[in-house]
């Protein structure tokens, strides 16, 4: 059998750097099902959503005892602009990647440059992790602590592995492949390290959109549709925002309702309670009332448009 040239010989090989990445998503598969973490992130943004919404308003949300299905639907609202832009900006730079020359796709950056991008991906992600110790204008943003520990992982990872291919380019044929067990490793780190900052991600998102809804709604208190109670049982709302009105406690009237409630605005209901606020709430004013859906005594709720200024009767 011919023997290739000298200044021909193989190449050892250097393996592909996603060799382990298969093989770590294989282990995690196994270890939870796709649905169900698909469940347990979706759980996770509406659980965010929902607390910082209500806690807004002054109320633990846990105390409402939302059902899962509740908490799922929030995450409609939270995930939609996320999603949009992780798609825009994947389909932007596999795009962009795809239409390069395929003289500067195989071209390596020089020491120089490489250096440079270590340092300023170095400074990156520095950046990201010292929001955990101190804020600094550079880390308070929204979601740029997470961002910046992830960009800066996976940059340094990729001057890594340039740089690991180059070794091995200059090692004899009879070298040793690499270690199958140190790539598993490597990649283990990588998606613990993009996993974790995901969920703080997810955590900062969910807690501003949450916030941010509460705002707009609370804006629109003035203009929104309010609620008029009627209750078997005197609730005791002796707040001076909500107006109570007795209707024939004495029995004249004939109606099984003896108290009139004014003055509400309906906020959600969730779980197995009404939660309701004044029309003129206002952050540090005012204080949320939750209601139980199955109260002790009859309770009617009627609703009515903003502007209509038709008298309430008992």
């Amino acid at each position: 059998m011919s023997q290739p040239p000298a200044d021909q010989a193989p190449t050892p090989p250097t393996g592909s750097a996603f060799d382990g990445f298969t093989h770590v998503a294989r282990s995690i598969g196994q270890l939870v099902a796709p649905t169900t973490l698909l469940t347990a992130v979706l759980f996770y943004f509406g659980w965010a959503h929902v607390y910082w919404f209500f806690n807004y308003f002054g109320v633990d949300s846990t105390t409402l005892n939302p059902s899962i299905r509740e908490y799922l639907m929030r995450t409609v609202d939270t995930l939609y602009v996320p999603l949009i832009f992780v798609g825009l900006i994947g389909m932007a730079v596999l795009w962009g990647y795809i239409s390069l020359p395929d003289s500067i796709r195989s071209r390596q950056p020089s020491r120089w440059a490489t250096a440079v991008i270590a340092v300023i991906a170095a400074a990156v992600l520095v950046n990201g992790v010292s929001r955990i110790y101190v804020v600094t204008p550079l880390n308070k943003g929204l979601c740029v602590a997470p961002l910046s520990i992830i960009a800066g992982v996976l940059v340094l990872w990729m001057l890594v592995v340039l740089r690991r291919k180059r070794l091995r380019e200059r090692l004899p044929t009879t070298a040793p492949p690499p270690s199958q067990a140190a790539t598993v490793a490597e990649w283990t780190i990588l998606f613990i390290m993009v996993g974790i900052n995901l969920f703080w991600i997810a955590t900062d998102y969910s807690v501003a959109v949450g916030q941010t809804r509460a705002r707009e709604w609370a804006a629109q208190l003035s203009t929104s549709s309010h609620v008029i109670i009627y209750s078997e049982k005197d609730l005791h709302l002796s707040r001076s925002d909500v107006r109570t009105t007795a209707c024939g406690t004495d029995g004249s009237t004939g109606s099984a309702y003896r108290f009139r409630y004014d003055g509400l605005v309906p906020l959600s209901r969730i779980g197995d309670h009404y939660v309701l606020v004044p029309r003129t709430w206002t952050r540090g004013h005012g204080a949320a009332i939750v209601l139980p859906a199955q109260s002790p005594g009859a309770i009617r709720f009627e609703f009515r448009v903003a502007g209509d200024s038709a008298p309430a009767t008992c």
